[in-house]
């Protein structure tokens, strides 16, 4: 898997508001980090991090993206990825709404996967 795959893979977990599915984007130890654009958005650890996307995850609504343009950064087993994503939010509702996002972080080779060691999403300034 290319370390731009990482991006789509998490962005299905968000679709789909599965904790386990988006813990499993990162790798395994305790060491991960995951900020969003939204104050309060952050956080540092396995639990820490799952407890944050749990309430990201129970909002009456879902995020999702799709990559544009990404550029990785490799050095050995990491790689650094800055991705220009076209993000959705679908309401519970139905309503879709599109919305600028980038996405960018650390990842590091397990196996033939990469998966995140700290990812941050933000939504840049119109």
């Amino acid at each position: 898997m290319s370390a731009a795959v990482a991006v789509e893979r998490l962005s299905a977990a968000f679709a789909a508001r599965d904790v386990q599915a988006a813990l499993a984007c990162f790798l395994p130890d305790h060491e991960i980090g995951y900020a969003g654009s939204e104050h309060g958005e952050s956080a540092s650890g396995r639990i820490a991090v799952g407890a944050l996307l749990a309430e990201v995850f129970a909002r009456d609504e879902a995020y999702s993206w799709t990559v544009r343009s990404a550029t990785v950064h490799l050095n050995g087993a990491s790689a650094y990825v800055f991705a220009e994503v076209d993000g959705l939010v679908t309401t519970d509702a139905g309503e879709v709404e599109p919305f600028p996002y980038r996405i960018s972080g650390l990842l590091e080779a397990a196996g033939d996967d990469w998966l995140w060691r700290h990812c941050h999403g933000c939504e840049p300034t119109r």
